[in-house]
């Protein structure tokens, strides 16, 4: 069969080519060209991220035959037996299917010979946490103490399955998820060197839909370039045949959201169903999309910690600007609350419906920073209206001062009065309840007292803040006496 598969066709062949993971190919370039090689190395990391491709680029530049060296030159016997595959000292083994512990006595009875055409005999181990409980303590001894021609790289996705005496002999280094914008650079040169014709908006779709992996990536070019008759690709046919959800519909509901169209939000649902898409992945796709508007929110001007294009991370910037990060945070917590609602419902359509009217009904109410801020603006507006010489005092009564009658609080007359300054506003806060028993000339003077302060534009401003629930206030000014 003549056809390779990107994947392979274009699989990185020194440190320099490998995609995103500079801070590895670094480390083992600089530890090539110092010398410092560990003799067993793990190379952890999500799948597709490039670990067996590293491993095999570490294995032509300590057998090369100009080496070792960190530019492996590819053209010597030794680096193009490595590249094939057919190397005589190189080994790659599945740790998958060969996990029992007499495969791996067998490998430890070979490792005392010494390499037939190379420098060093390498052990490359792949999917290396599928090796058996006996298999790993069979392995102890002669990884903690291998000969000298002997080397180890292990590869893995579950470090966490590998028993903790293996790890402590090895030297580790950890592989992360790669990039959208460098997978979407990958991608595009790729379509450039196949002479095909794809919009970066299409690219950007792919990459993103990679989940941070160059070898997922390459696997949905290659199915879009052989769904295509032509060399120039659009964007609707890489969505029908991928099976992609294109963003905008994910756009669109958050649009809709925020602007609590319910109709909208409904009819966009309806539209998934016609197109016959995953409800789940839609689903999924909505709390990623509103975690990145609350990062975005939260981190304002900064570069928030989103792995998305520069042109959607300003489309939401524009999108949440009238948006508070309690109300964000408020929509996000209810979609990861329900979302084993969605997982488990047998009618995933209606359920999906409830969810989004659940949170439509959710309002961004006002922040209890911006009220106390805006509480001080009124109270210094209003300070600036009262006569310089007026004082503020609070009026309230000592503990010794008070009598009981029928449960109720009485007021005397001889109460404490104290400054609060700069406030220049009497202000008297008397804490009994409305039904209090009282002299008719003392009930009628305090009822004129308290229509006068209930009617006063601070409390009026305070009741439209708290919907209403005002204590007992009365306010009026005062003038200090001119001697």
């Amino acid at each position: 069969m003549s056809y390779k598969v990107l994947a392979l066709k274009y699989r990185p062949q020194k440190f320099q080519d490998v995609i995103g993971q500079e801070h590895v190919t670094k480390t083992l370039s600089n530890a090539i060209s110092s010398n410092r090689v560990a003799h067993a190395i793990l190379l952890t990391g999500p799948r597709g991220t490039g670990k067996t491709t590293i491993a095999r680029i570490m294995a032509k530049a300590m057998n090369c035959e100009q080496g070792p060296t960190p530019t492996p030159c590819n053209i010597c016997k030794s680096c193009k037996s490595i590249t094939s595959g057919n190397s005589a000292d190189v080994f790659e083994i599945d740790g998958a299917s060969n996990n029992s512990v007499d495969q791996i006595r067998e490998l430890r009875a070979n490792v005392i010979y010494m390499p037939t055409a190379s420098r060093l005999k390498i052990y490359i181990i792949d999917e290396v946490h599928m090796l058996s409980t006996a298999a790993f303590n069979a392995l102890l001894k002669t990884l903690e103490e291998p000969p000298d021609h002997v080397m180890f790289i292990f590869a893995t996705t579950e470090s966490h399955k590998i028993p903790i005496t293996i790890l402590s002999r090895c030297q580790r280094h950890d592989l992360g998820r790669v990039k959208i914008a460098q997978i979407s650079a990958h991608l595009y040169n790729l379509c450039s060197q196949e002479n095909f014709v794809i919009s970066k908006e299409s690219i950007d779709l792919v990459a993103s839909e990679a989940d941070g992996s160059i070898r997922d990536s390459l696997s949905l070019l290659d199915r879009i370039l052989s769904s295509s008759q032509t060399k120039e690709i659009s964007h609707d046919l890489i969505i029908n045949y991928l099976g992609i959800i294109d963003k905008k519909i994910i756009f669109d509901i958050a649009d809709a959201i925020l602007r609590h169209d319910s109709f909208e939000v409904l009819n966009i649902i309806d539209h998934i169903n016609h197109l016959g898409l995953d409800f789940k992945k839609i689903y999924s796709a909505v709390i990623k999309h509103f975690r990145n508007m609350a990062v975005i929110k939260a981190c304002s001007n900064k570069r928030a910690i989103v792995d998305i294009t520069d042109s959607d991370r300003d489309f939401i910037q524009n999108m949440v600007s009238n948006c508070s990060v309690v109300y964000l945070t408020q929509l996000l917590n209810t979609l990861l609350k329900e979302e084993q609602l969605i997982k488990s419902a047998s009618h995933t359509r209606t359920a999906i419906e409830v969810v989004m009217l659940k949170i439509l009904q959710l309002r961004q109410g006002a922040e209890i920073d911006e009220i106390i801020k805006k509480l001080d603006q009124f109270a210094g507006m209003f300070r600036d209206r009262v006569e310089t010489n007026t004082k503020a005092q609070v009026q309230h009564l000592p503990k010794n001062h008070l009598i009981t009658e029928d449960n109720n609080r009485i007021e005397l007359k001889n109460s404490v009065k104290e400054d609060i300054s700069p406030f220049k506003q009497k202000i008297n806060i008397v804490d009994k309840p409305a039904n209090l028993t009282l002299q008719q000339s003392q009930h009628q003077q305090n009822e004129m007292q308290k229509r006068e302060a209930m009617n006063h534009p601070l409390v009026n401003y305070a009741r439209k803040i708290f919907s209403g629930n005002i204590v007992d206030i009365r306010i009026k000014e005062i003038k200090e006496p001119k001697y």
